[in-house]
């Protein structure tokens, strides 16, 4: 009797799932409404078992609606099933699963496929999790791989195959039916883009994960890819696997790691670069940190740190790389990095009062381990730094500056011309050139800032009475716009109307011509260039003083 316990066909499995409802229904006015697994498609053979891998938000049973569709579990294994005791129904906790399912000749008719649905429900729903197909009888599909020699090797349908990482692994496959390669993962790239093959004809492919993608190159992926025939009869499933990147590997964007100078206060970072067919000079400006993206296998990396400095005339070098037998030895531990999220670090220097050269390198973990067990090459050449045999030099070797390095950097004073700065050209009658003055009177500075704002721009000039100026504030047409110039007393009245700049004849931007009046009494005159033609959006201020 109890060999035929499970042998009642829909009958048993209705009322299996009516007592699964029944038994949930006092809980279900109050259960919020879950996510169900996307349903998935799988294909067998008689006699075969097929895993199936699901993530479940809650609690879960699973029921087949076929009972030559079951599953294998400890406590009642293939050898069991083989004696007729099978299971229809099993049930799990939350969580990633895997269940394994069995697929017998229960009322198989030849050339026929039939379809079972495995029904998943959690917190008193269901779905379908995914369609079983048991292959028509007579159905061959053969799956190979590249073993020793080059000898292909049949893969069976339990092992899987392997996808690539910078590189398509080769397998060969071969059906007794035209067949097609059909739900695809997302992360999966195909050589040639698809795989299509005739009954009774080899057709190579290969498989690696797709490029550009490092959400999936990243991490290990695995999914079912099945190869379909076109009269939906047969469905052969195989899993495929893809174990990451190589571990030694890494792939990194953000600016060029060389030609960097960072300021003495650690705040501004400055990379020159040339562009154009002459080389123009290009400075690009970074405040407080340099941004970088780095993927490596699992975001596991570990940020490296080298000083160069001169030792008695030699140049030498120092890391943040811990020595366990010179645990006093001095490490580099002014330069930072921080993450930003999974895969972005920032790049930051202390303050300095000295000139130091440093360097800033990313090591996925595997390597860093390597080169943490020898950084200075004492006992090999798996070290960091050491006799390069490519330059003949002493120094990080190349392999990592040419892969692994972010930034190579000069901490100095940075001269930005900032300082000398030319804010106003200003000549007398129009050509001859006058020198324009900081303001350094408090009275003045203060003065200057309560009428025309604390950010404008200011500089004086000395003149006399009756003398020409043309006056450039060094700005284009469009940042002075049409607003115009006036011109202020000291007790800061407006004495003038707008006056309209005019393109300057030396190519200075906009440009103005005041008359210092004959009678002038001496009382300070204030130029102001506004940025808009309403309110008051001064951008410099020209004082004028009398000539001492």
């Amino acid at each position: 009797m109890k060999k035929n316990k499970f042998t009642l066909g829909w009958f048993f499995i209705s009322l299996l799932m009516a007592f699964a409802v029944t038994a949930c229904d006092d809980d279900d006015n109050d259960v919020v409404n879950v996510t169900f697994p996307e349903k998935q498609t799988i294909g067998g053979a008689v006699n075969e078992t097929k895993s199936l891998t699901f993530d479940a938000v809650a609690d879960w049973t699973l029921t087949s609606s076929s009972t030559w569709c079951y599953f294998i579990t400890e406590e009642t294994p293939a050898a069991k099933a083989a004696e007729g005791v099978k299971e229809y129904a099993i049930s799990g906790k939350a969580g990633k699963q895997t269940v394994t399912i069995g697929i017998s000749e229960e009322g198989q008719e030849y050339d026929q496929a039939t379809v079972a649905s495995i029904i998943i429900r959690m917190n008193g729903q269901e779905a379908v999790l995914a369609e079983v197909t048991r292959n028509a009888a007579g159905r061959t599909f053969k799956l190979y791989k590249k073993g020793e020699g080059d000898a292909w090797v049949e893969v069976s349908a339990e092992e899987g195959i392997e996808a690539g990482y910078d590189n398509f692994i080769q397998y060969k496959a071969e059906a007794n039916f035209r067949f097609a390669a059909t739900n695809r993962p997302e992360w999966l790239s195909i050589e040639g883009g698809s795989i299509v093959g005739a009954a009774n004809q080899e057709v190579l492919f290969g498989i690696k994960v797709v490029e550009g993608r490092p959400e999936y190159s990243k991490y290990e992926q695995n999914a079912p890819i099945n190869f379909q025939d076109e009269e939906g009869k047969s469905v052969f499933t195989y899993p495929v696997n893809y174990k990451g990147m190589d571990p030694e590997a890494m792939e990194l964007s953000g600016p060029n790691p060389y030609n960097w100078v960072v300021s003495l206060d650690g705040k501004t970072f400055v990379q020159t670069s040339t562009s154009g067919a002459e080389g123009t000079s290009i400075n690009l400006t970074y405040n407080n940190f340099v941004e970088y993206t780095v993927d490596v296998l699992k975001d596991d990396f570990v940020p490296v740190f080298v000083e160069e400095y001169d030792n008695y005339g030699m140049t030498a070098f120092k890391t943040n790389i811990p020595n366990p037998e010179l645990p006093d030895e001095p490490m580099v531990d002014w330069i930072h990095i921080t993450k930003n999220g999974k895969n972005k670090v920032r790049i930051t220097v202390d303050p300095s009062d000295t000139k130091r050269k440093g360097y800033v390198l990313i090591l996925p973990k595997a390597l860093y381990e390597q080169v943490a067990a020898d950084p200075f090459c004492e006992k090999s050449d798996n070290g960091l730094i050491g006799n390069d045999e490519s330059t003949g030099e002493y120094g990080i070797l190349s392999k990592f500056q040419n892969f692994n390095m972010l930034m190579v950097f000069t901490q100095d004073q940075i001269k930005t011309g900032e300082e000398d700065k030319k804010e106003f050209s200003v000549k007398l009658w129009g050509f001859q050139e006058t020198n324009c003055s900081d303001i350094t009177n408090e009275f003045e500075i203060d003065f200057i800032k309560t009428t025309f704002g604390k950010d404008v721009i200011m500089k004086s000039i000395q003149a006399n009475s009756g003398e020409f100026y043309t006056i450039s504030p060094m700005m284009s047409e469009e940042e002075i716009n049409f607003a115009g110039v006036e011109v202020y007393n000291d007790q800061g009245t407006n004495i003038t109307e707008q006056i309209k700049p005019e393109p300057a004849s030396d190519d200075n931007g906009m440009a103005i011509g005041i008359a210092i009046p004959g009678d002038w009494d001496g009382a300070h005159l204030y130029v102001a260039f506004k940025g808009n033609e309403s309110g008051k959006d001064y951008k410099k201020v020209l004082m004028i003083t009398p000539q001492l």
